[in-house]
């Protein structure tokens, strides 16, 4: 029973990474989310981001990003979201989102950065981008 258990948290994890669509997409309808985008601070701490969208009529019509955090050096805490906006991609079709936060490290611990960002593009075909992510400190 155990190994079946593990097999389904493994497959779960699989899947978890593949965009979820419901509807007809060829139609211009459905809805996607994005496998975890991770940004981390090796040893720090991991920041996850989650961004889920629909559209209809071949127009994105919601957009939702999930974020999740952990602590990895129990020196550090999170702080929270700083900032997060979305707005119309470049090309016109698309949005584009953008999200960072904040975590607090004292002295050397957070040398390497506290503030993970990133920006993706999602589009009304399902696809998505991850256009720049990084750490500011």
């Amino acid at each position: 029973m155990r190994r079946a258990g593990a097999l389904t948290a493994v497959a779960a994890g699989l899947l978890a990474a593949v965009p979820f669509v419901t509807g007809a997409a060829a139609h211009g309808y459905g809805c996607w989310t994005t496998g975890p985008i991770e940004v981390a601070n090796e040893g720090v701490w991991k920041y996850f981001n989650r961004v889920s969208w629909c559209v209809q009529d071949a127009k994105i019509t919601s957009v939702q990003l999930a974020v999740t955090h952990q602590v990895v050096n129990q020196a550090c805490r999170w702080v929270g979201v700083l900032e997060q906006h979305q707005e119309p991609a470049k090309d016109g079709v698309g949005r584009t989102v953008y999200d960072r936060g904040e975590f607090s490290c004292p002295g050397t611990i957070g040398a390497d950065g506290v503030n993970p960002w990133l920006a993706v593009t999602v589009e009304p075909d399902g696809t998505y981008t991850v256009d720049e992510s990084g750490i500011h400190w």
